[in-house]
């Protein structure tokens, strides 16, 4: 048998993105028990179980797995179908479900949303900022921001800029705190480190500018710790130590003063930013055009000028 109501699959995809089938059953505005109804309806369709229940969880199964990453770009692109039938070939329509990491999407992203649906007022936009990494493949997400090498292959992804982390601290922790010459002398300061499961930056590689530049790696321990890009540089603007950090993060701190650099000759290795998305064919205009339009607004990076 084939799934005959979108309804039902747009209900299960609720399901998957929150977890559970009251918190869907809450967002959609149906009874709990309704949701339960047609997620059974569709696991009778399919002859398959989407979900294993137990009183305390519910976990999805690799057959919902496989119908959620397939389900998705194809409910995408009947919404687009539907939204140029009524709107015109023309006009842009639909949400567009953007991820970057806090002090980028803050900073950067948002104005350029602003810009792009200044000229397209009926693209609607679901920004969600997070400095942890999100998967692609099982969520809703239409485009990320990523930095760095991509672990994952089958992503298709555009550059966007370079970003480079350089050493900073605020100008009262240096009055306190003679500045290091050289990166062997970091162990001895208060260094602050962000980091959370998965990801630790206790050891900062760094290399000296120029052709043929030394590279130095140094093991920081530090008892300031956190996995929040605006705690580290908040800590950093209030005195409490050297830190490692993205352009993009403490530009405007930089600018103003309120941090400057340590070890001028000494960064990390410029790393790519790019936007990056699941495979999906034909891809809805909305996105193309989104991403051509934030190529161009970032051909020159707004956090190196």
């Amino acid at each position: 048998m084939a799934i005959r109501n979108l309804d039902d699959l747009s209900v299960f995809l609720k399901v998957v993105d929150y977890g559970c089938f009251s918190a869907a059953a809450r967002v959609l505005d149906l009874a709990p028990a309704t949701v339960s109804k047609q997620i059974a309806r569709m696991e009778q369709a399919l002859g398959a179980r989407l979900f294993e229940r137990s009183t305390r969880q519910l976990r999805i199964t690799d057959e919902g797995r496989a119908v959620a990453e397939r389900a998705r770009p194809a409910l995408a692109l009947l919404d687009e179908a539907a939204d140029v039938a009524r709107q015109g070939a023309q006009t842009l329509t639909g949400m567009l479900r953007v991820t970057a990491p806090v002090a980028v999407g803050v900073r950067y992203l948002a104005p350029v949303i602003a810009a792009f649906r200044e000229r397209h007022p009926q693209v609607g936009f679901d920004l969600q900022l997070s400095d942890h990494v999100v998967d692609l493949y099982d969520s809703d997400i239409d485009l990320a921001v990523r930095a760095g090498p991509l672990a994952d292959s089958r992503l298709v992804s555009r550059k966007l800029a370079d970003t480079r982390r350089i050493l900073v601290a605020a100008p009262g922790y240096l009055q306190r705190r003679e500045a290091p010459s050289h990166p062997r002398e970091l162990p001895q300061h208060k260094c602050l480190l962000f980091a959370y499961p998965g990801l630790r930056q206790h050891r900062w590689t760094l290399k000296q500018r120029g052709r043929g530049g030394k590279t130095e790696m140094v093991d920081i321990v530090s008892d300031l710790r956190s996995d929040n890009g605006d705690a580290v540089r908040a800590w950093s603007v209030a005195g409490m130590g050297i830190t490692l950090r993205k352009t993009w993060d403490i530009h405007a701190e930089l600018c103003d003063g309120r941090l400057v650099r340590v070890l001028l000759e000494s960064e990390s290795t410029p790393s790519t930013i790019s936007i990056v998305r699941v495979r999906r064919d034909p891809l809805p205009r909305r996105i193309g055009a989104f991403v051509d339009f934030l190529v161009e607004q970032w051909r020159t990076a707004p956090w190196e000028s």
